[in-house]
């Protein structure tokens, strides 16, 4: 039952990756190695956020785009990003996940889900319930404020 649990709040977690990266991080980055942690969190918010401008990545990350645009630089050198001009405003670029950065996601779930795990090991069965309700309710919260619900 534990493991279900447990199971259950790290696929939670990795669907609205960018609530864990602000509560989580420094133990996340403890686990394994922080560029990789980063990278693939950043991969799968922009995997999740479908469609992101640069902006809206930076509102969802709650970063500035100064601050931004030189990891997205390095994500699209690395060949895990693409730029796809916007369909309607060709100011805009969107962000996309390219085949190799939908890859590093596939491939790099197990790592991830074993850091996860770790991270969450110590708690009891009660805790993990009680961790993903407070969990839950921080996300509802941030999206209200955010205007999406």
């Amino acid at each position: 039952m534990e493991d279900e649990k447990s199971e259950k709040l790290i696929e939670e977690m990795l669907e609205d990756s960018i609530i864990y990266i602000k509560i989580f991080n420094r133990e996340l980055t403890n686990l394994s190695d922080k560029k990789f942690m980063k990278t693939f969190f950043w991969l799968v918010t922009i995997k999740n956020y479908d469609n992101l401008s640069m902006s809206g990545l930076a509102k969802t990350l709650n970063i500035s785009k100064t601050q931004i645009t030189p990891r997205i630089d390095e994500l699209v050198n690395n060949g895990l990003l693409e730029r796809v001009p916007d369909e309607n405003d060709r100011r805009v670029l969107r962000i996309a996940l390219t085949a190799e950065g939908e890859d590093l996601i596939h491939n790099s779930n197990k790592t991830v889900k074993e850091a996860l795990n770790l991270l969450l090991n110590p708690l009891s069965p009660d805790e993990l319930e009680e961790l993903g309700k407070s969990i839950e309710t921080i996300k509802n919260t941030v999206l209200k404020i955010q205007g999406v619900i």
